[in-house]
């Protein structure tokens, strides 16, 4: 797997320590959307990290779906999700109020920044 996008995106960040949880091989791909968007567009026509390209090519382009197919890969005993309902529904919601969080505070910073 290619996983492309910096360390510096909470987004990427959390693909890549998943991934690195997991023990699941990859490469890192540390492109900006700024200076290496010619780079990233091929892969992710919305130049928006991170991009996790799949060993069959297949490409993902949100961090949930990444962390949802990455917990696919391991056995249930070491998901990052439950796999029984109602406790999967109610990770599924602490994540997204989490992922939702760090999207604000991205466009914070770039408010701020820029």
């Amino acid at each position: 797997m290619i996983l492309i996008g910096q360390y510096d995106s909470p987004f990427v960040r959390r693909v890549g320590i998943a991934l690195t949880l997991y023990n699941l091989p990859f490469e890192h791909r540390p492109w900006s959307t700024f200076g290496d968007a010619d780079k990233i567009r091929p892969y992710n026509p919305l130049t928006r990290v991170p991009t996790l390209v799949l060993d069959n090519g297949e490409v993902l382009i949100e961090s949930h779906a990444m962390l949802d197919h990455l917990d696919s890969l391991v056995a249930a005993e070491h998901r990052m999700f439950p796999t029984d309902e109602p406790a999967r529904r109610q990770a599924l919601k602490i994540a997204a109020l989490a992922t939702g969080l760090g999207d604000k505070a991205v466009s914070l910073f770039y408010e701020r920044l820029l």
